[in-house]
């Protein structure tokens, strides 16, 4: 029961019926109230190449409501992390992107954002999201808000000793972190920690700068939330819809969202009951045994 999910679409086998149910869910989430369920084009509509904390999950509700079928972090890493992982320790070509996503509407947030002149040369006709903060700082503040929400957090800690997916998850973020960020190593329960605020700030400078400078003119949306559906309605050629423009993750609440409402952190909540639920019965035997 604690072995791991495998990358991409197949469900751990020896996994019981709850935790296939819970990963069944996550397809349903990805596909299904995208209202997509058929692929016949095999390739890639959109890149959002703002960074993480510039209003990525409010874009994932918008798209989500748009149609798309979309690849947050979260996606990413359930579906393609061993990908991933080649890509930052061995290298990937045009094939290896295309193979990843030729069946994915949208990916956005690290790492597939700092990656998007690989993935534009995959997709070359794929349009691209560009969102910002306002300010560097006002971008750095958020970010280390949202990582201190991370490590403040005792059951994500639990998690990665009680529950493969999430000890996957924090490997996989090492690498993520250290790509993006420059992150310094990190114990296996922790993520994020230790970036120096000035190199994350230049990582995220030059890559809004590289964006803006070498992304094809007539296919980039510069967007801020503000602007509500009309401009990105126009872009992508979608109807506005009738209800008001999403926004998300306020006051860096994006964690306890996915450990509500997440299949994959209810995969990681599942499995840690189990486990925890199998310790007790040794330990239980083990006092039985000894003192009795």
């Amino acid at each position: 029961m604690t072995q791991r999910i495998a990358a991409r679409e197949e469900c751990p086998r020896k996994v019981k019926s709850k935790a296939r149910a819970i990963s069944a869910a996550f397809d349903l989430i990805c596909v299904d109230n995208c209202g997509v369920k058929h692929r016949s084009d095999f390739t890639m509509k959109v890149l959002v190449v703002g960074h993480s904390k510039t209003g990525t999950k409010s874009m994932n509700a918008a798209l989500r409501k748009l149609g798309y079928k979309v690849y947050d972090y979260e996606h990413n890493f359930y579906y393609l992390r061993n990908d991933w992982i080649k890509i930052f320790t061995k290298g990937g070509t045009k094939e290896d992107f295309y193979r990843m996503y030729k069946d994915v509407d949208v990916s956005m947030d690290i790492p597939a954002n700092i990656f998007w002149e690989e993935i534009l040369e995959a997709f070359p006709d794929m349009k691209m999201i560009f969102m910002k903060k306002n300010s560097e700082e006002e971008w750095i503040k958020s970010w280390e808000k949202q990582a201190k929400s991370i490590a403040d957090n005792y059951l994500m800690t639990a998690l990665a000793f009680l529950s493969p997916t999430a000890y996957s998850i924090f490997n996989y973020t090492h690498h993520v972190g250290r790509v993006a960020f420059c992150a310094p190593p990190q114990r296996f329960y922790h993520a994020f920690r230790g970036i120096s605020p000035t190199v994350a700030k230049k990582r995220y400078r030059d890559h809004n700068t590289g964006v803006l400078a070498r992304a094809p003119k007539d296919q980039i949306l510069e967007f801020k939330l503000s602007q509500g559906w009309e401009p990105l309605c126009k872009f992508l050629g979608k109807p506005i819809p009738e209800e008001d423009f999403p926004h998300k993750n306020k006051n860096a609440s994006v964690l306890q969202d996915l450990l509500n409402e997440s299949p994959v952190f209810h995969q990681m909540k599942f499995e840690m009951k189990i486990i925890v639920s199998v310790l007790v019965v040794l330990i239980a035997i083990a006092v039985f045994y000894f003192f009795f």
